[in-house]
């Protein structure tokens, strides 16, 4: 196994397809939970080393320089005892210079880091509450639950695997809500589908199949309902230490235990170091332990390398298990790789997956399973082209800023191809352009959605082959491929440029729906530069054209491909290829 860090969405998406093949069956099979961490918000939030600055300097700045017993003196003082400073260095510190312009400034917090849980526990005074650096210090209303901020690719990634049915929980320790607020976005359900547990008496609330865990609080409902949430929000030592035993936390501590005990655990962003959620693990693996050799792997940690307490968290997950397999589980664990580019090749993966196990029980009914096999692999160069896309060329020589743009840009417009491609061909109408929502391919792992007997898995699969045929003509040379806009609907949903010619291709799931389109504009039949694919079988007679019904025949006009009739013409995916070409006129 490779020990270089995977940090492109093609580097990951190689770990998928060879050592972690098993992890990527799994969870496209909706056996793991999302376990969530700082770190997912770490471009959106300010980080620990930045809180910990802001904690200090709010002590120093309220410290009053005549009062030799000044409560905020004090409390700095015992913040600063936490780190190994001698004391001639602590008593060299100028209070009346700000904190960034303090020479042991990164001395101070580097070693404050992983006592951060302390220094949020130092009171301030008598008359302050307990939480008085976590609320005030931290300015926990407007920094965690500031209404302006933004979510980013890594909260839209797991918005879309949970709206895809692909994960039914996740779990997290942040108290920003950017994970509730790109499903919002994402959704118009979102009230019916999405549950958010911050108190033991929210898992009461029925009907939702998302669930939301926020087991240390949330800043927005803290901020909205002070009196009721403020005290819920978890970050001080003494907190975390007795988190496990207080009888108010039973009931969470009890359904997170069966999630972690039950389901396969996926961590992003999050350390697991606090000692709440060793207890925590320590109690669910109690009552089933995890055999070893597992597969699919029963805890993957989404970061390039092994701390300390990612060992101890395996040690405790695996048991007697681990002694003697400690360098195999860590290597079946450990990814490789940070949330973003792990989050972005999940996305890619799970719904070409979908596609894939839809386009093999369409082909095989007509042709026999071998023949779904090359165009399956058409649709993998498809993932791949889009995985390519992810970052810009020579990303090693871009600045960390431009690439996270980039990736943002990215993350928007996979969602609005998604969107555009799959509202037209359920639809035969353009998505709203001016709201950001996701249109999911199915609502439950594919498996479970096929056996739904409204689901259009027949359509779907046919939109499958269409979109293979279209990765064959890529891999071969026959055209490049660039994707649709919602903002410029009558672009197509993908447009084939091959020379000199520009083919802009829709794909509706029958008739009806392509009578919709053009009822709302989006296609032109007299156009010849458009390329319809149609999945189900058309009727006999069309009064809505003269035409033939497939391909083209020489008048000037959209082409026409109806993927079910051109399978029953075909004795082969290599005519069924050159059928598509010749609809589209190549």
């Amino acid at each position: 196994m490779s020990n270089e860090p995977a940090r492109t969405v093609p580097a990951v998406l190689e770990k998928f397809d060879a050592t972690f093949s098993e992890f990527s069956s799994g969870f496209n099979a909706g056996q793991y939970v999302f376990w969530l961490g700082s770190g997912i918000s770490r471009e959106r939030v300010p980080n620990v080393n930045d809180l910990l600055e802001r904690v200090i300097e709010h002590l120093r700045s309220h410290i009053d320089p005549g009062n030799p017993e000044c409560e905020y003196r004090i409390a700095l003082d015992e913040v600063l005892r936490l780190t190994p400073l001698t004391r001639e260095e602590l008593e060299s510190i100028d209070f009346s210079i700000v904190v960034s312009n303090w020479d042991l400034r990164k001395q101070i917090l580097a070693a404050l880091v992983t006592k951060y849980s302390s220094v949020l526990d130092v009171p301030v005074g008598d008359d302050s509450p307990e939480d008085y650096l976590v609320w005030t210090g931290l300015d926990v209303p407007d920094t965690y639950g500031a209404p302006d901020l933004e979510p980013d690719v890594e909260h839209y990634c797991i918005a879309i695997l949970l709206l895809e049915g692909l994960v039914p929980t996740a779990v997290t320790a942040n108290w920003d809500g950017l994970l509730e607020k790109a499903l919002n976005e994402l959704t118009p359900a979102y009230a019916s589908l999405v549950r958010v547990v911050v108190k033991p008496d929210d898992f009461r609330d029925p009907g939702p199949r998302i669930d939301i865990i926020k087991f240390h609080g949330c800043a927005v409902r803290a901020r909205d309902f002070q009196g009721e949430y403020r005290d819920r929000l978890i970050a001080r030592e003494s907190q975390i230490s007795t988190w496990t035993t207080k009888q108010e936390n039973r009931s969470m501590r009890k359904h997170l235990e069966t999630l972690y005990t039950d389901r396969l655990t996926l961590m992003l962003g999050l350390s697991a170091q606090d000692a709440n959620l060793h207890t925590m693990f320590a109690n669910s693996i109690q009552d089933l332990s995890r055999p070893w050799p597992e597969a699919p792997p029963s805890v993957v940690l989404s970061e390039e390398r092994l701390e300390s307490y990612h060992r101890h968290l395996l040690k405790i997950t695996f048991g007697e298990n681990h002694q003697g397999n400690s360098k195999a589980i860590a290597e079946s664990a450990l990814l490789g790789a940070y949330a973003k580019p792990t989050l972005l090749a999940l996305v890619l993966a799970s719904l070409t997956e979908k596609l894939s196990y839809l386009l093999e029980h369409s082909v095989e009914g007509v042709w026999g399973p071998a023949a779904a096999q090359p165009l399956q692999a058409h649709l993998f160069e498809l993932r791949d082209l889009a995985a390519s896309l992810a970052q810009p060329d020579n990303f090693e020589t871009f600045e960390f800023s431009e690439i996270l743009e980039f990736q943002r840009e990215f993350t928007a417009r996979l969602i609005d191809v998604v969107n555009l491609t799959l509202t037209i061909f359920r639809a035969g109408r353009t998505p709203d352009e001016t709201t950001n929502r996701y249109e999911p391919l199915s609502e439950r792992p594919i498996a479970h959605a096929v056996l739904n007997p409204d689901y259009p898995s027949k359509q779907f699969g046919r939109l499958a082959i269409a979109l293979a045929l279209i990765g064959r003509g890529l891999s071969a040379g026959q055209w490049s491929v660039e994707p649709g806009y919602s903002k410029v609907p009558d672009g197509g949903v993908i447009r084939l440029l091959a020379g000199p010619r520009e083919t802009r291709v829709f794909f509706v799931k029958d008739a009806t729906a392509l009578t919709g389109l053009e009822l709302d504009g989006a296609l032109d039949d007299g156009n010849a530069s458009a390329l319809v694919v149609v999945a189900d079988e058309e009727p006999r007679t069309q009064t809505r054209s003269p035409r033939s019904r497939y391909g083209r025949d020489g008048k000037s006009g959209a082409g026409r491909f109806n993927v079910a009739s051109s399978m029953c013409e075909t004795s082969s995916v290599d005519e069924l290829y050159e059928a598509f070409k010749l609809a589209g006129g190549f």
